[in-house]
């Protein structure tokens, strides 16, 4: 089979698994979301065969442009953003009745465009920049003294409220996170320092140890992102644990081509099980683990961006525009115009709950929030921009661990602002790392 018939095939099975997992999605919005979630604020609109055929294309429409192999780490973030925000973003412009149908297609079309905006710097060559060479002793004493100190203010500020809760008990979880909440306003930094730690140090750590295969080094990134969790109850610490166990088990073989496929496969199955639990087991101890796990994968991870494109389409039809004042340093030059943060301006719109915050991911807050329409477009050239760069420090570096620090840094842009996922989410950190080549043992 020549080069040509391989691609084709490889474009072929990439488009009919984003079909799959596409309808999968939308039958899940109107069996378990809606059913389920629906007081969050959504509506559903009738699933008539119009709304299913444009969904159909805009949701698989990427397929056709997305990479199908993995040449640079960054390849396999649009991957992970095009599962867990792009698609579902598109069901839900398409399948919730608050968004008339002519905003449907032109939201969508935005989407799309922006997500090939995405995908829009692979075309240029990377450039090799001069690395560190930070000897490896050197660099993981500095590194280990800096994470020790800050966990051990961490851990004094709550050494009253440390408690590991059932990851599957809702009010125990939320009894502790508010209880965190509390003593985080009241200490300086303590915010700032426990997202450094869990969305960079612990899960570089972790990423390091699973590639040398040291058993320290796995230790100290669970038992680092154990202790946040015991502290705020924040279940996507335990869940980077898994997640990046997952994607390192993924790319460690070497079958490339089959990886894109096996990644689909993880996403596919554990949804089909789920949804089919949901609709048709009547089992009370089954159905309260099915209604955690949903909570977890389908809710939490799966339809978050269903939900908050629906939040901050509604939202902003009435509500101003931030033109980037949310971002810490334009906002000294910009006015910005409301009293609370964003997300929780738009939450507590929705949601008659004290600080619920709406977190969105980068597409819906830099852009749709900004400037509206056209800032979808702009932040994925952008974004684009930003994956460049980090991919051309990736140079300097293990390709694996590329692509483990781009899956953690991609699952934080699926919930927060761009920016703040190069300032606290660990972007920017992990490209400064990457350009050292001393950091994995010879």
């Amino acid at each position: 089979m020549n080069v040509k018939n391989i691609n084709f095939e490889s474009r072929y099975k990439l488009v009919i698994s984003s079909l799959i997992l596409s309808i999968l999605v939308g039958i899940g919005y109107f069996s378990y979301l809606v059913p389920t979630w629906g007081y969050f604020g959504l509506e559903s609109d009738e699933p008539t065969l119009e709304i299913w055929s444009f969904y159909i294309i805009f949701a698989t429409l990427p397929s056709l442009f997305i990479p199908k192999e993995i040449i640079r780490p960054s390849m396999f973030g649009v991957w992970i953003l095009y599962v867990f925000t792009y698609i579902p973003m598109v069901t839900g412009t398409f399948f919730d009745k608050q968004i008339i149908f002519n905003d449907k297609i032109a939201i969508s079309f935005c989407y799309c465009l922006g997500f090939w905006g995405l995908c829009s710097f692979y075309k240029i060559k990377l450039f090799k920049s001069k690395p560190f060479n930070v000897p490896y002793r050197l660099f993981w004493t500095l590194y280990y003294f800096l994470v020790f100190t800050m966990l051990a203010y961490i851990v004094f500020l709550y050494r009253d409220n440390l408690t590991f809760v059932n990851i599957l008990a809702s009010e125990e979880v939320y009894q502790t996170r508010f209880a965190g909440q509390e003593i985080q306003e009241q200490a300086a930094f303590a915010g700032h320092i426990i997202l450094w730690l869990s969305n960079a140090f612990f899960p570089f750590i972790l990423c390091i140890g699973f590639i040398e295969n040291d058993k320290i080094k796995k230790i100290i990134g669970i038992s680092g992102l154990v202790i946040l969790y015991m502290t705020m109850a924040n279940k996507q610490y335990i869940f980077s644990i898994v997640f990046i166990y997952l994607i390192f088990k993924l790319f460690s073989s070497t079958n490339n081509k089959a990886k894109i496929f096996r990644f689909f496969k993880f996403i596919i199955t554990p949804t089909i099980v789920l949804l089919f639990c949901n609709e048709f087991v009547d089992i009370p101890f089954v159905n309260d683990v099915v209604f955690a796990l949903s909570g977890i994968f389908l809710f939490r991870t799966l339809y978050t961006s269903t939900l908050m494109t629906v939040y901050y389409n509604v939202f902003l039809e009435n509500h101003p525009y931030t033109y980037f004042s949310h971002i810490s340093i334009i906002n000294k030059f910009v006015e910005y115009p409301y009293q609370d943060q964003l997300g929780i301006e738009v939450g507590t719109y929705f949601i008659d709950i004290d600080k619920f915050n709406a977190n969105a991911n980068f597409f819906i807050t830099d852009g749709l929030s900004s400037i509206g329409l056209s800032g979808i477009i702009l932040i994925g050239f952008f974004c684009s921009f930003i994956f460049y760069l980090f991919d051309s420090f990736s140079l300097n570096s293990n390709k694996l661990l590329g692509i483990l620090l781009i899956s953690v840094a991609c699952v934080v842009l699926m919930n927060v602002s761009l920016f703040t996922t190069l300032v606290s989410g660990g972007l920017l950190f992990f490209m400064l790392l990457l350009n050292n080549n001393n950091i994995i043992k010879k």
